[in-house]
């Protein structure tokens, strides 16, 4: 076999589409014996009527014979002669595959038609639909925690530790310093972002306020002149403790606190002064004095090292934590998404915008794909499987060229025979 003709890829019904082939030849043949056999039996009648059945006939083995031509040229020469312009798809094949190629960029790959179409399938809605199937929230997090355990094992704990020693001893400019720690303040604090963190932090404030007032009143009588009362100190302590506790959940339930205004315009100046360039000497001595203590590079090993053995514990436990805390997230959005059409309309616009943007940028290698594919095929071979796949309705043209053949030739014979 051609070395060509191995990559076009297994048919795997090509013996039940040779004999449909092989079947719908059949008809048209016959179809033209019987023409054949019309046109004898007419020709030695005498009867009047038998002129218009040796026209019917006759121009049915006409219309016959010429559509079989031009079926058969599209595959192969007719009868293995040269004629010109006949094994099209043979002599042809790579330019039928680049016409090919062009025709599906230019009318499937154009972004009209793909968002048309992606539109209609409403990805957000099945999504939500196929979240909320018990059995695939499970697999995913099955899927999940087998991946991520995997991508622990592969990578291992020696190139973590080759990773933090390249990172520490790494030179970093103040300059180059101070703009990291800028942008991701920047990033941080970016429409707000950072509001949950600081909630977080002034509700662990006040509950730590709350906690130890017993040993900060002890701290405050202790640190009192003498002649002081306790009854004095206690009292002044425990007010001070509720207002500032009172303040600090005050602060933590309402974003738009004054005190955690001014915190936000902190935060902003501080990060434009670190990409200004300003505290990055103190930022550098800082940073130096942290990744120089090897005790932070063995506590970043041990906590990759604890972290990969829950993973790899979890991942083997299907009743597992972690899987049931992925099931819940997953039911959780799956309802959420469920009952939202506003979101499920965005995640159709990103979905589509994304495919549209990857498809659109990949359109030529698309086409090269196609193309280049198609002419890597073997000739002879690539006719023969498309032969297999529309012979059968190609066979259709035959059938019907022999019936308007003969009704054409019964219309031009009672044209003649009026004339006449």
């Amino acid at each position: 076999m051609n070395r060509k003709s191995q990559l076009l890829p297994e048919l795997s019904n090509e013996a039940e589409a040779a004999e449909r082939l092989r079947r719908m030849r059949l008809i048209p043949l016959l179809l033209l014996l019987l023409m054949a056999v019309l046109f004898g039996v007419s020709i030695t009648l005498e009867q009047p009527w038998a002129r218009w059945l040796e026209a019917f006939a006759e121009a049915a083995m006409v219309g016959a014979l010429a559509d079989w031509f031009a079926v058969t040229a599209l595959f192969r020469h007719p009868l293995g002669i040269p004629v010109p312009h006949t094994a099209i798809v043979p002599n042809r094949k790579d330019q039928i595959g680049e016409n090919l190629a062009r025709f599906v960029a230019q009318n499937f790959l154009n972004r009209e038609v793909l968002k048309q179409h992606w539109h209609q399938l409403q990805p957000g809605r099945r999504l939500a639909n196929w979240l909320q199937l018990p059995a695939t929230r499970k697999e995913l997090s099955q899927y999940a925690l087998a991946t991520l355990n995997w991508g622990f094992q592969a990578l291992g704990e020696a190139p973590v530790q080759a990773f933090l020693k390249r990172l520490f001893a790494e030179p970093v400019t103040a300059e180059r310093l101070g703009t990291w720690a800028g942008r991701g303040l920047h990033t941080l604090i970016e429409q707000d972002r950072h509001q949950p963190v600081v909630t977080v932090l002034l509700e662990f404030l006040a509950g730590a306020l709350s906690r130890q007032q017993h040993m900060i009143r002890h701290r405050i009588k202790q640190g009192s002149p003498w002649w002081m009362p306790g009854f004095v100190d206690d009292t002044i302590a425990k007010q001070m403790l509720t207002r500032v506790e009172t303040l600090l959940l005050m602060m933590a339930a309402d974003e738009k606190h004054s005190l955690r205004r001014a915190f936000n315009i902190q935060l902003y100046r501080l990060a434009r002064e670190l990409e200004q360039g300003r505290h990055n000497r103190g930022l550098l001595q800082w940073w130096e004095g942290m990744t120089s203590q090897p005790a932070l590079h063995d506590y970043l090993v041990a906590i990759w090292r604890r972290l990969g053995e829950q993973i790899e514990q979890q991942a083997g436990n299907q009743d597992g934590v972690w899987h049931r805390e992925i099931e819940a997230w997953l039911t959780h959005l799956a309802e959420a998404l469920i009952d939202d059409s506003e979101m499920q309309k965005q995640l159709d616009n990103w979905l589509s915008d994304a495919l549209v943007e990857i498809i659109s940028a990949h359109q030529v290698e698309v086409s090269q794909l196609i193309s280049n594919t198609v002419a890597a095929w073997d000739a002879q071979e690539t006719s023969r499987r498309i032969e297999l796949q529309i012979g059968p309705d190609l066979q259709f043209i035959r059938i019907n060229g022999t019936l308007v053949g003969g009704l054409i030739g019964v219309i031009l014979y009672a044209i003649a025979h009026s004339v006449s």
